[in-house]
């Protein structure tokens, strides 16, 4: 063990694989690109078929075959049926010991528990919310699980880091010549931000898995049909009602507005706030009342922004359609409404998380470009450091998603209450998700804390009229209002949590249960 950075002791090596440790935001160069675009091993004729109505028959023609590792895409999020359809079929042919590599998995994806158990699922490669998670904190299952974030994902599956034999592809609509989109169908889901340029481009073999195969020509096509092996028919992929859920569902309470108010009045005295900005927020319910004062802010200024960047919700697009901003660059659609703009509106743009997070793209991922970005936590400590994968009492329910690839942000804010059932600003987080480093103000429902390592903005918001506090203060004030859970943890690592760049920010230990 050595201590990293961000002050973290982390292994050189762990899960049979070796790490650096996290040396700093922008410390660690890239080792430069070690795998190319995959090369066919045969001659695709036109009279060959590709097109399949059964997963078995597919999964026998790519090869699919003991200790292999697959891709997923969780567009569908809550709704996804694919990956447990897929698995399944996996199961009852008898192949085991695979590394499961979705970008996320969710609630719905809790019977994935039972392919664990028997040895069909041997690593979890990719963000666990809720029960699978859980049951990797307290030892209900016991194999090798790391998190990455979405740009740290599709930087990974570049450079091999995350090598994958077969990727599966969700796909809403597909026609004859394996063109794709996401933004068409009955199961439409939006932008297919995950698997346009990492998974279709790097992976052995792509299946396209749809229930909408049509004759017309896809447009816009998001994954060519060049480079497709093969394409399966299902009943259903999913429900994309069910995109909408977890922290995407809830309402926006008092709380959420004043929190969010406090946002657009420390962008604006920080000097962000002016014609041409760009901005980033969630969908949580501080994000949609940020959008909300944004709006009033930007039409009573005149102002127009240059793009709107990340997971798109409704209010992203009422700002698109007002003509407050200029586009959407959207990576994934998080709800209908999103949806639906993206096929109609060619303002409302697909993007892909290599484009937007990645940290080793030529050009630097669009996430540098971003201007403001507000993004929530489950804890924050006195040195900033953020944690979104586990709860203050140990358990692992969360996944990075594109958290600290959006903290490259020239503005980064985080919102949260100083307490919720326990204190969330507090001395030290469970799990570093984005180190502290990456963050200039943290904005509570009891002050706000700009971080000193920002000089130049602390001295400007110092002097404004805003409630600026000591971060220590807002923790004296969270301890005050809840009492702190210390989770007793064991000696055993259950996950490694990796910064974007590759190395080692921090692990996660099993809860002692």
């Amino acid at each position: 063990m050595e201590k990293n950075t961000a002050g973290r002791n982390v292994p050189s090596q762990i899960f049979g694989k070796k790490y650096l440790p996290y040396a700093g935001a922008y410390s660690t160069p890239p080792k430069g690109r070690r795998v190319g675009r995959r090369y066919r091993t045969k001659i695709i004729t036109p009279i060959e078929k590709r097109i399949y109505d059964d997963l078995e028959k597919v999964i026998q023609e790519v090869g699919l075959k003991d200790g292999m590792s697959l891709g997923f895409n969780h567009n569908l999020r809550y709704g996804d049926l694919v990956i447990c359809q897929v698995m399944d079929t996996i199961a009852s042919m008898g192949i085991k010991d695979l590394t499961l590599a979705s970008t996320a998995l969710f609630p719905n994806h809790e019977p994935l528990l039972e392919h664990v158990h028997s040895g069909v699922i041997s690593e979890i490669s990719g963000s666990m919310n809720g029960p699978i998670g859980k049951a990797v904190s307290i030892g209900e299952v016991q194999i090798p699980t790391s998190l990455r974030s979405h740009g740290g994902r599709a930087r990974a599956v570049e450079c091999d880091d995350l090598h994958l034999d077969v990727a599966f592809v969700a796909s809403p609509a597909v026609d004859l010549m394996g063109n794709m989109n996401g933004c068409q169908g009955p199961s439409a889901f939006g932008a297919n931000g995950f698997a346009n340029e990492t998974d279709s481009v790097y992976a052995d073999h792509v299946v396209l898995v749809t229930d909408n195969l049509t004759e017309e020509p896809v447009t816009p096509v998001s994954i060519r049909g060049s480079n497709v092996d093969c394409i399966v028919t299902v009943d259903k992929i999913g429900d994309p009602n069910k995109i909408v859920a977890g922290s995407l569902g809830r309402n926006v309470t008092g709380r959420h507005t004043a929190i969010a108010e406090e946002v657009i009045h420390v962008a604006q005295n920080a000097g962000f706030i002016k014609s041409g900005f760009s901005f980033q927020a969630g969908a949580g319910g501080v994000s949609l009342a940020t959008v909300h004062y944004l709006e009033e802010i930007m039409t009573e200024k005149e102002l127009i922004g240059s793009f709107i960047h990340g997971g798109t919700t409704e209010a992203a697009v009422e700002l698109l359609e007002a003509n407050l901003f200029q586009r959407i660059y959207d990576g994934q659609s998080f709800d209908l409404a999103a949806v639906k703009s993206l096929k109609e509106n060619p303002l409302h743009i697909e993007c892909s998380a290599y484009h937007s997070y990645n940290i080793y793209a030529p050009g630097g991922p669009l996430a540098n470009y971003v201007d403001i970005v507000a993004l929530g936590a489950t804890e924050i400590d006195v040195d900033f450091n953020v944690n979104v994968n586990t709860h203050s009492d140990g358990l692992l329910l969360h996944g990075i998603g594109g958290h600290t690839d959006a903290a490259a942000a020239r503005l980064t804010i985080i919102t949260c209450p100083i307490a919720r059932k326990v204190p969330i600003i507090r001395d030290n987080v469970t799990t570093i998700s984005t180190p502290g480093e990456m963050i200039d103000v943290v904005i509570t429902n009891a002050g706000i804390a700009v971080n000193p390592r920002n000089k130049p903005l602390y001295k400007q918001l110092k002097q404004t009229d805003l409630d600026i506090l000591d971060i220590t203060e807002l923790r004296d004030m969270a301890y005050s209002e809840a009492p702190l859970i210390t989770p007793e943890f064991t000696e055993e690592i259950c996950t490694t949590v990796e910064y974007r760049d590759g190395t080692l920010l921090d692990v996660i230990y099993r809860v002692n249960s």
